[in-house]
């Protein structure tokens, strides 16, 4: 009887110890639970994951919430920076790469890949393989080697889209500390070429300006070391220097309107015109002047010619300038001088023909650049000079007008240089004049 009375009495003690282990076990398993699910991918956000608890399990609960909280704040500081970090890269003009201590590529920016027109996924590739660029490969270890910033600027190999780049390498470590390499490349070729340019236009500018000056100075010391000169031979001497003077006149009037043109200070005075009634008042002048020698000019102008929203004294500068380069290079006789004018592509288009010796196809894109002279392959027929910049103001004026300009030529052939504008309706739909002030 005592033994069961004992049984019996410890039966419920048994049943509630037992409950108590499982209820326990069961909480250590939802605890143990969370703590795979934080330390994987899950956050465990919802704190109803966690088990109740009082005592020690209370307190491991706390914490572990906070911990719960911390990292998913860390994860949002972590989403938020790596969106500002893409967000920023994506959107620099230069091209940023991050590469290892043996120079593979662990990450670059589209204009990276848009610079060296990389295609594909590039990550895990070495530096000289996705550029072939050996000089810039040898400067990217130097940056690492000796642990300073490096700034070159590298020609790029022949062939390549990109012909000059600005490369800056700084040597950096990673979260483990191990080095590597950012670089940051900007394509610079279109700056190197502005500034050939520059250099090239001082160069002719003082050229153009130093011959006239040179003419000027000697013939001035004659006129002052021998006052006696005879009549004819002073008046000869007067002649160059007023055809010299007319020329570097001419010079500067022409670099002046260019740089005003370039500048977009040049007032202009629109008005809507029937381009083809302009053309043909400039010709009737222009016909004085070649009647007295055996120069054909005529002009083929098409009928109903949409009107043309225009600065006529700058429309007339563009067909001056066309004609005069035109009557440079023809024969002095049984030379010929083609305007037409007809309608072309919602515009007018006026082009001016002639019989001349043409231009070569390796002058032929560069006609319109300042100072370019095609006269390896176009005879100085008239004898006339040139500043070299006529075609460019040209082109300029035209620009100013929403317009576009182009030449053609079969060589030896004559030349064909040509101008369009676009009538007054589509001018006002596309806003196509620049030039106008307000």
């Amino acid at each position: 009887m005592d033994f069961w009375a004992t049984v019996l009495g410890a039966l419920p003690v048994l049943v509630g110890w037992r409950w108590h282990a499982v209820v326990q076990r069961n909480r250590w398993r939802r605890l143990e639970t969370a703590l795979e699910d934080l330390a994987g991918e899950g956050l465990a956000r919802d704190s109803q994951a966690l088990p109740a608890g009082d005592g020690e399990l209370g307190t491991v609960k706390t914490q572990i919430e906070r911990l719960v909280w911390l990292r998913a704040a860390m994860q949002q500081r972590i989403e938020h920076e790596e969106f500002s970090l893409r967000t920023v890269l994506s959107n620099m003009e230069e091209g940023v790469l991050v590469a290892d201590e043996r120079l593979i590529i662990r990450l670059v920016n589209p204009a990276f890949c848009e610079i060296f027109g990389v295609r594909g996924d590039c990550v895990g590739s070495s530096v000289l393989e996705v550029l072939g660029e050996p000089e810039i490969y040898r400067l990217m270890q130097s940056a690492m080697r000796e642990g300073g910033a490096l700034q070159r600027q590298v020609e790029m190999f022949p062939g390549k889209r990109v012909k000059q780049v600005s490369l800056h390498a700084v040597p950096m470590t990673d979260v483990k500390g191990r080095p590597g390499v950012l670089s940051v490349f900007r394509d610079v070729t279109r700056l190197q070429e502005l500034e050939n340019v520059r250099r090239e236009f001082v160069a002719n500018v003082s050229h153009e300006l130093r011959t006239p000056l040179a003419i000027f100075q000697g013939y001035l010391e004659n006129l002052l070391e021998m006052p006696e000169l005879p009549e004819a031979e002073r008046v000869e001497i007067l002649g160059v220097l007023r055809k010299h003077s007319l020329r570097l006149n001419a010079l500067v009037e022409d670099l002046l309107a260019l740089a005003r043109l370039e500048a977009r200070r040049e007032e202009f005075q629109w008005e809507v015109m029937d381009l083809g009634r302009c053309v043909e008042a400039l010709l009737r002048d222009w016909r004085v002047r070649t009647q007295s020698g055996e120069v054909e000019l005529k002009l083929e102008s098409g009928a109903d010619l949409p009107p043309v929203r225009m600065d006529p004294l700058r429309i007339e500068q563009v067909l001056h300038n066309l004609l005069e380069n035109a009557l440079k290079h023809i024969p002095s006789k049984g030379g010929s001088i083609v305007v037409c004018v007809k309608s072309e592509a919602g515009g007018v288009l006026v082009s001016v023909e002639d019989n001349g010796p043409g231009i070569s196809p390796v002058d032929l894109p560069h006609i319109f650049e300042r100072f370019y002279r095609a006269d390896k392959s176009r005879v100085r027929a008239q004898g006339v000079a040139s500043t070299g910049l006529g075609l460019s103001i040209v082109k300029h004026i035209v620009g100013h007008h929403g317009g576009e300009v182009g030449a053609s030529s079969p060589l030896g052939r004559g030349a064909r240089v040509w101008f369009r504008l676009p009538s007054a309706d589509l001018q006002a739909a596309s806003g196509a004049v620049s030039g106008e002030r307000r």
